[in-house]
């Protein structure tokens, strides 16, 4: 067991950094094929039947628990190599200019190849495999919370939408060549300095091939974690740095004591949780504005219209998601849109996932401002709070550090109230 945990964690570094070079610039395609073929004992799935026996028979809750996840971990593994040829196959047609319903073609194929995957690793659907990896997570009432929250956000949106200045983007307020300084200026009173992460590496050189917002990722953790961007301008941009970061940030911080199984298998949406809560400093009226250098009121106005459009967005996509990962083994899409919609949603609920980061992310910045004042970024003690709960790496989930930090339940109802509040 020893040996293929060790087996495991060397092939998700390779794997993940391979594609990390890809996504920065650094490499060309993404061809997971050798990496697959030279962890064969990982990634064939053999191993599968003696891991989940393994976790049935302990005798305590937590190791269950734990040994269950490592199983997890070695079938996202198997998925992922088995899907790694269709996705090399969208990704060619995409780059080489193919028409949205081509395209939609083949994510239906590739819906319908990983339920029959999944089917072969003993999950029923695209749903039960979502429950396995989120245990305790009610996908049900998430449904229901995103459709009430779609229909409260249509009178905040035509409110927000109507506000002096609320159509700003910030292009020339937040320039390029600020982006690494706004985002220092943040963190800097918090006491978290990108340099003093462990392991983190930030790579902010434009380089033809780079995705061009940006993003996290981490081979190894702790110890080796990327945080990668563009210099770009406005707003968007910058928000998607500060998201990053978060996430880039709970990787470094997380503690190398911890077993494989509490450093990097978990939750899917934790890393996405404080990705929200420092993105949510952007979204300050008084950080903002000192950072763009225009009117407080002003800069919340425009805050606050784009991020209830991003969350109609995301909780919009809620409902097909769901209706995808219940899909039967073997079946492609349905019609859920226009042309093009299969490559904002699929069955791996990721917009599940957004909107339950968001609410965590959210509560969580409107619990340090009742803290430590409405300045709370410029407190170290809400700096040493958000390293300590780092340190736990992947062993709780969202719903549960909710409840360790005593924050409202998270939903859609208290999200869109706290975003709303003044």
């Amino acid at each position: 067991m020893a040996d293929l945990r060790a087996r495991f964690e060397s092939f998700r570094e390779e794997r993940e950094r391979a594609r990390l070079e890809h996504a920065a610039g650094l490499a060309g395609d993404f061809e997971p094929e050798r990496i697959d073929a030279e962890y064969g004992d990982v990634t064939s799935g053999e191993a599968l039947p003696v891991l989940r026996a393994d976790a049935a028979a302990a005798s305590f809750e937590r190791d269950r628990g734990e040994r269950t996840r490592f199983a997890l971990g070695v079938a996202q593994a198997v998925l992922a190599s088995q899907l790694a040829a269709i996705d090399a196959k969208i990704e060619a047609r995409r780059r080489a200019g193919a028409e949205p319903d081509e395209l939609d073609e083949l994510r239906s194929e590739r819906i319908a190849l990983r339920s029959r995957c999944l089917e072969r690793l003993g999950f029923a659907s695209g749903r039960a495999w979502a429950e396995a990896l989120r245990p305790g997570v009610d996908l049900d009432r998430w449904g229901r919370e995103a459709a009430a929250l779609s229909g409260r956000l249509e009178r905040a949106l035509r409110d927000a939408d109507a506000a002096p200045g609320a159509g700003s983007s910030f292009e020339l307020e937040l320039p390029a060549a600020r982006m690494r300084a706004a985002l220092d200026f943040a963190l800097e009173g918090l006491g978290l300095v990108l340099e003093r992460a462990p392991g983190l590496r930030v790579d902010a050189e434009p380089r033809e091939g780079k995705r061009p917002l940006a993003f996290a990722g981490a081979p190894r953790v702790p110890g080796e974690v990327w945080l990668a961007f563009v210099p770009r301008a406005g707003a968007a941009a910058h928000g998607a740095l500060f998201a990053a970061a978060g996430a880039a940030l709970h990787a470094a911080w997380t503690s190398p004591a911890l077993p494989l199984e509490r450093r990097c298998l978990g939750d899917p949406a934790l890393g996405g949780g404080f990705g929200e809560l420092v993105q949510a400093l952007l979204r300050e009226p008084i950080l903002g504005a000192e950072l763009a250098r225009v009117d407080a009121e002003h800069f919340a106005a425009a805050a606050l219209r784009g991020r209830l459009h991003e969350l109609a967005r995301v909780a919009g996509r809620v409902r097909d998601e769901l209706v995808l990962a219940e899909l039967p083994p073997g079946a492609g899409a349905p019609q859920l849109g226009p042309p093009g919609f299969l490559a904002q949603v699929g069955p791996a609920l990721s917009s599940l996932d957004e909107l339950r980061a968001a609410a965590f992310g959210t509560g969580l910045a409107r619990a340090l401002r009742a803290r430590h004042g409405r300045e709370y970024w410029k407190v170290r003690r809400a700096g040493e709070l958000l390293k300590e709960l780092w340190s736990t790496g992947t062993t709780y989930g969202l719903e549960a550090l909710a409840r360790e930090l005593d924050l409202a339940p998270l939903g859609g109802e208290a999200l869109l109230e706290a975003e709303l509040a003044p």
